[in-house]
């Protein structure tokens, strides 16, 4: 499956990194915790981000040895997460 990510949760409201994403909204309305994605992820689905411009940017997972994974934008156009840019909710 394929799934697109159109808003984030963070721990913060001012959080700019990608490991404070706790959670992220899909196109279709639902609402899905970061860790239920990053086994989704690992597990063969798809999940990506849109920008302004039409421009597609996959998501991957990260898997630290120091915390709890996370997820974020594969390397683009644009050294900044474009996860961080979505809205948040």
């Amino acid at each position: 499956m394929e799934y697109k990510i159109v808003a984030i949760r963070t721990k913060h409201s001012f959080s700019n990194t990608a490991d404070d994403i706790t959670d992220v909204k899909l196109s279709f309305d639902y609402v899905e915790p970061v860790i239920d994605v990053v086994n989704s992820i690992d597990s063969g689905s798809n999940y990506y981000y849109t920008d302004k411009y039409g421009l597609k940017s996959e998501v991957e997972t990260v898997h630290p040895s120091y915390g709890a994974p996370y997820i974020r934008t594969k390397a683009n156009y644009t050294k900044e997460d474009n996860l961080l840019s979505l809205p948040r909710f």
